[in-house]
């Protein structure tokens, strides 16, 4: 037997398996023994020259070379490990990339990273329908089936009614769960994680906060009339201590109302909190505020901390504010918010949150919809649920007062819309219309006399609260203003009475007061005043004292505005909608200044005994006769006024006229406005 074949590697030895049963035999036998002598790894080795073997180490490189070619191609072996080397590199590639990604958004400070679940019902278990809905109407029907069956004699065709009638509970059972006919998705979606790790501030600065908190109740719970003080302190036990992971909602509201918090405490100096470590951390809370309630999933699945984080969304840019208050209002309709019998179902606790909420948003609602000009997202017709009572503990019971206070008002601006600007008030005979804009007027200083009423003793924050009842004059103002704006008639000209310029100027006056009060006192309350009270008002008594200037050539008009401008300038660095308004104010003034220095007439007639004024609806043969009568001397200092005039008056004509009174200044942009 050649034994040269004993010799071979171990791989050769795999390699040449299709051979013969004996020469396979042969060589495990043969490989055993060459298995069994020792090596000294020499070439050839002691061992092999005193048994006079042919020596495996001194032919192993000739027989490997010769049958590489062979491993090479047919070996599964090999192949299988190409296979997982290439599965390797690829698997070292992507956990680089992850690695780098990791390395490029890794903050410079300090965070306790929280992993939230999202929502897996994404609708209620019993979502709210009302009578005329198919559930309401299947589950009244199989109750008359039951009671009928009830009297059904014991024959084989009542076994069949009792059959039918408990598969017909299991259907109706059934459309209390989940289903995926309800689904907020689409099926042909991608894929959501139902993980996220979000980046929170460590624990350390949120008990230290916390702390403070429980000391004194926070601005932001207090504020925003939060019935459970503890809110935020429980909501972080189930952030940071989680039995089971946290809902995306309830991170994105812990990150809500640290934000609030932290900010509000970055201003103050404590010493037990770091002012520059608030600020730092504040604006990561912020970021992952606004990132989470721009997640389609917010706008859709109800629950209730979905809601409160909609309804603390809302800021001084119109239309955001309205999106998300809107997307607010379908959420509690789908819960059944806005019914008693529906809302009393659950403990008082969770109840008198709900209520909250529900009234919180209807009251964003109300003051948008008269703002934009749009029909309100509450209809009151379908509104029964009750608004919650006032907190007993004498601290916060003014404050709740004085949030019920505003509740009513802003159902009254409903009111409002309703009656004399939606389609249906504008087809109103015009001594209806008249009618209720007396009616509206009783109701609104009623209103003012009640909330003047307050009692703010022994109330925390006593000055803030004395305040937000002292900005009640602006907006009482502003209010009334467009109650006189209201024209009887949808046909008639454009008309500014006395009452409304009146209205107009001591709504100017009491900005004033109210920027005297917050430029004196030590109260972060000028960005609360400009964000809550100044820019959702129309600012209409701008817009009405202005044209009075223009129409009457009042110096004293120009100077008020010129007052009312250098308050605007205050707070202009607070927003970019204020400085929005700042700008456009300017430019107004600087036509005014113009305009009264010059002999020109105004557009219209301006009636000096009762200190009225009217333009006459554009279009017609009056306005065409102006413009074309109107010429300037090349001396002017207005010489280029007439290339402004006709889209100023317009303007003017759109701005005060029924249809647009309510939107303002804030949707209006003009080019980089030149210096006074």
């Amino acid at each position: 037997m050649d034994l040269s074949i004993s010799s071979r590697s171990p791989e050769v030895v795999n390699v040449t398996r299709v051979g013969n049963r004996a020469s396979r035999k042969a060589a495990r036998n043969t490989s055993l023994i060459a298995k069994s002598i020792r090596c000294d790894k020499t070439s050839p080795c002691s061992s092999c020259r005193i048994a006079s073997l042919p020596c495996g180490v001194a032919s192993a490189t000739t027989t490997g070379e010769g049958c590489s070619d062979v491993a090479s191609a047919d070996s599964p072996e090999k192949t299988n490990f190409s296979a997982i080397h290439e599965n390797l590199a690829e698997i070292k590639k992507q956990l680089a990339k992850l690695e780098q990604r990791q390395q490029s958004h890794q903050l410079p400070f300090e965070v306790c990273v929280v992993n939230t679940e999202r929502t897996t019902e994404l609708v209620p278990n019993t979502p709210y329908q009302n009578e005329p809905s198919f559930n309401s109407q299947s589950a009244q029907a199989s109750l008359s089936a039951e009671l009928s069956a009830g009297e059904a004699n014991s024959t084989s065709i009542n076994q069949e009614i009792q059959s039918s009638l408990a598969s017909l509970k299991l259907l109706l059972q059934r459309q209390n769960k989940p289903s995926p006919v309800n689904d907020i998705y689409f099926p042909c979606s991608s894929t959501r994680l139902l993980t996220e790790s979000i980046d929170l501030p460590p624990v350390s600065v949120v008990i230290a906060a916390l702390k403070k908190a429980t000391v004194k109740v926070p601005p932001v719970i207090l504020h925003n009339g939060f019935r459970d003080h503890l809110m935020l302190e429980n909501l972080c036990k189930k952030v940071y201590f989680p039995v089971s992971p946290p809902s995306k909602g309830e991170v994105i509201l812990v990150n809500g109302l640290l934000f609030y918090l932290l900010d509000a405490y970055s201003k103050e100096g404590d010493p037990a909190l770091s002012s520059s470590d608030c600020a730092m951390y504040a604006k990561l809370c912020e970021k992952n505020f606004c990132n989470g309630i721009q997640d389609y999933e917010f706008l859709v699945t109800p629950t209730l901390e979905n809601i409160q984080c909609l309804m603390m969304g809302g800021d001084a840019r119109p239309s955001l504010c309205w999106t998300l208050v809107s997307g607010g209002a379908r959420l509690c309709q789908s819960l059944g918010y806005h019914r008693e019998a529906e809302v009393a179902r659950g403990p008082p606790e969770q109840a008198d949150a709900k209520r909250h909420i529900f009234w919180m948003l209807y009251m964003i609602d109300k003051v948008m919809s008269l703002y934009l000009g749009r029909a309100s997202s509450f209809p009151d017709y379908d509104i029964d649920v009750e608004i919650f009572p006032p907190n007993q503990d004498s601290r916060f019971w003014a404050w709740d007062k004085v949030l019920i206070g505003f509740i009513e008002l802003c159902r009254l601006q409903g009111q409002m819309y309703e009656e004399l600007y939606s389609v249906r008030a504008r087809r109103e005979l015009p001594e209806t219309r008249l009618r209720m804009i007396e009616e509206r007027v009783s109701s609104l200083f009623a209103w003012h006399v009640s909330l003047k009423k307050i009692a703010t003793e022994h109330s925390q924050d006593k000055r803030d609260l004395d305040l937000i009842i002292s900005w009640s004059d602006f907006f009482y103002y502003y209010i009334l203003t467009l109650l006189y704006g209201a024209k009887t008639s949808s046909d008639a000209a454009t008309h500014i009475s006395s009452q409304r310029y009146k209205a107009a100027r001591l709504g100017l006056l009491c900005h004033m007061q109210n920027c005297a009060e917050l430029s004196s006192s030590k109260t972060p309350g000028m960005r609360v005043y400009s964000g809550w009270i100044l820019l959702f008002s129309s600012f209409s008594h701008f817009i009405v004292v202005f044209t009075h200037s223009i129409a009457s050539h009042s110096q004293d008009d120009v100077e008020l505005l010129s007052q009312v401008l250098r308050t605007l300038e205050e707070g202009r660095s607070i927003s970019a909608a204020t400085n929005r308004l700042y700008e456009l104010c300017k430019v107004f003034l600087r036509f005014a200044t113009a305009f009264i220095q010059s002999t020109q007439t105004f557009l219209g007639s301006y009636n000096k005994e009762d200190d009225s004024f009217t333009f006459p609806i554009m279009g017609t043969d009056s306005t065409s006769q102006y413009y074309n009568a109107i010429q300037f001397s090349s001396g002017n200092t207005c010489e280029t006024m007439y290339d402004d005039l006709l889209p100023m008056s317009a303007f003017l004509g759109a701005c005060l006229g029924e249809n647009q009174a309510m939107s303002g200044l804030w949707n209006i942009d003009f080019p980089h406005p030149e210096p006074i």
